[in-house]
């Protein structure tokens, strides 16, 4: 913060040279301009008291506190730039105040009950070079300009070196000062405007936009705003507390602040669900709305409308005031669809069972996206379209269910007819016993187990079979053959499996083999035991340790013994075919390198 500026003691002797020549030749005040100053008692760090004569015998007092301390002069600063104020002006101690709260700084003016045209008079507020602002919870009117201040508008002023007296019209008990930037110090006292003659204003017309006021009491008249500001009658279009200042015929002027309401077109809101099926109806609303007029519905001039139609529609209300506002609403009327589904199963009617069965629905009023659900005897299965089943069981019960996406379909979610599952057990064909022809016999008969009522037998191939067409035919053959038997029962119901008839034919067992990696005789193949599954083949070498053991002989023996390839030489085998037909085979096997 900078110090103020130390006057000249030139500045100084002019303005007490102002003051003297002001005195001698001050007009006189005729009852104008008449201020009742505070005199000031306290100054306790945030808090400033004070107590103002009112001039009608009663006094009211008065409190300053902020969110930084204050302190006092004994005199104005620069008392004599006040001097060309028509009344004169106590100098006599102020409240000194900083603002040195700067962006926060807030000064609250508290008067102990409410009073009328409350005066502030500021002393230095700012410095060349170093403007600082200051912002009022209230309009203001100059009443003097002691120059340094701009007057930024009606509640606020800036000033650089300023010094002012403002009124602020009206009556009020509360003044709150809002400071911007910090400075060293300036001066501020308050007082008491008491109007100097009495000022009506009287509200002649309020229409849709404007309203219009007259004031009286004075020869001349200026407002703050309005159509006419230079007029006693004036119009205004914006609400707000605006301040005419009127003179009489002695040239005495005074302030009046007044609230003027300004009517407004009210918003107006529809209350409804617009959305609907056959009809909807809308509520339109608007405050003070003294009719409706849509274009169209069935009650097209009350507030309350209903539609049968889908469209957008006006809604114009309009108040006391010939005020109107308009709103545009979107209405969506559906007209009620009924949606429908029936199912149908291909193939239809008697089916047997393990035959796949599709199931198809077509519908109507589904939508875009319809959704389908299946069932099996009320339980979900599947979705989509179609539905495959491959389990079904005889009397089991299938529906489908649509739920329809179609705006205004009732009910939305329908079930189809019922298909009742009409199955025939297919026959099972089985083989408890495997047919071996073993040597003992050239023939062996084959003896399935079939279910249901069977009307007919077919065996494939014929070759080496007593009789094709009968359950249990003889078959004599020479090689292992795979035989296919089908059936088909009294419900039309087919069934196929196939048997194997094992023929149990002497080994070939060789006596060498030559496992060197040539592809040529690699491993010790012995023809026809792959037959015997349960063989168990030993193989020993002349230590007799047993070096191989297989059930069964799918995999011939390749000469290796723990990984490792076994030498030249001679080793001994025992093969037990495990059958009742052939006995054990014993002797010896040679690898060659």
């Amino acid at each position: 913060m900078k110090p103020k500026q130390i006057k000249s003691g030139l500045a100084i002797l002019f303005c007490c040279l102002v003051s003297l020549l002001f005195c001698f030749f001050r007009p006189p005040d005729g009852g104008c301009n008449i201020i009742h100053w505070a005199k000031w008692s306290q100054f306790q760090g945030s808090t400033a008291t004070g107590t103002i004569d009112e001039g009608n015998g009663n006094s009211v007092n008065v409190s300053m506190t902020s969110n930084f301390d204050f302190s006092s002069t004994p005199t104005i600063y620069n008392y004599g730039l006040f001097s060309y104020y028509p009344v004169p002006i106590p100098n006599e101690t102020v409240p000194k105040t900083t603002w040195a709260a700067g962006g926060g700084g807030s000064t609250n003016m508290t008067f102990s009950h409410q009073v009328t045209n409350p005066v502030l008079l500021i002393a230095s507020l700012g410095q060349t070079g170093e403007k600082v602002k200051l912002e009022f919870s209230l309009s203001y009117v100059v009443l003097y300009d002691g120059g340094g201040m701009t007057f930024d508008n009606s509640s606020s002023i800036t000033g650089e070196e300023g010094y002012a007296i403002i009124m602020f019209p009206g009556d009020f008990k509360n003044v709150v000062i809002s400071s911007t930037t910090p400075e060293d110090y300036t001066n501020i006292t308050w007082g008491l405007s008491p109007p100097a003659f009495q000022v009506d204003i009287t509200e002649n017309t309020a229409a849709c936009g404007s309203t219009t006021v007259t004031a009286t009491g004075g020869q001349s008249y200026h407002w703050n705003g309005g159509d006419n500001p230079d007029n006693a009658t004036n119009t205004f279009h914006v609400s707000g507390s605006y301040i005419v200042t009127v003179k009489n015929a002695d040239g005495c002027s005074t302030s009046v602040s007044k609230q003027i309401d300004v009517h407004t077109t009210s918003p107006v809101k529809v209350n409804g669900n617009l959305t609907g099926c056959e009809s909807v109806t809308g509520t339109a609303f608007a405050k003070d709305a003294i009719s409706y007029r849509w274009d169209g519905g069935d009650t097209p001039n009350t507030a309350v409308n209903t539609f049968h139609t889908s469209g957008r529609y006006k809604v114009t209300a309009t108040d006391t005031y010939h005020c109107e506002a308009s709103l545009s609403v979107d209405v969506i009327v559906g007209q009620t669809v009924t949606p429908a589904i029936n199912i149908a199963a291909s193939p239809s009617g008697r089916v047997c069972s393990g035959i796949p069965v599709t199931y198809t629905a077509s519908f109507s009023n589904g939508g875009a996206s319809p959704v389908l659900t299946w069932s099996k005897n009320g339980a979900p299965v599947a979705s989509g379209k179609t539905y495959t089943a491959t389990d079904l069981a005889d009397g089991d019960q299938i529906t489908c269910e649509l739920t329809s996406q179609m705006f205004c379909a009732i009910p939305a979610t329908t079930t189809s007819n019922t298909l009742t599952a009409d199955i025939s057990e297919s026959p099972v064909i089985t083989f408890p016993q495997k047919p071996v022809i073993d040597g003992r016999t050239s023939f062996v008969q084959l003896d399935p187990v079939v279910t249901g009522d069977i009307i007919s037998y077919l065996w494939t191939p014929a070759t080496g079979l007593s009789d094709p067409n009968i359950r249990n035919p003889t078959v004599s053959t020479e090689t292992t053959t795979d035989y296919t038997l089908n059936v088909v029962s009294a419900t039309g119901c087919p069934a196929m499996a196939v048997v194997k008839v094992l023929v149990l034919k002497s080994l070939i067992i060789p006596n060498t083999f030559t496992p060197n990696g040539d592809g040529i005789n690699d491993t010790w193949n012995i023809i026809n035991l792959a037959d015997y599954a349960n063989a168990t083949i030993d193989i020993y070498n002349r230590y007799g340790i047993n070096i191989y053991h297989s059930i069964g002989y799918t995999r011939p023996w390749d000469g290796v013994y723990k990984g490792k390839a076994l030498p030249t030489g001679t080793y001994y085998y025992v093969i037990n075919p495990k059958d009742k037909a052939h006995s054990i085979k014993s002797g010896w096997v040679a690898i060659l390198r």
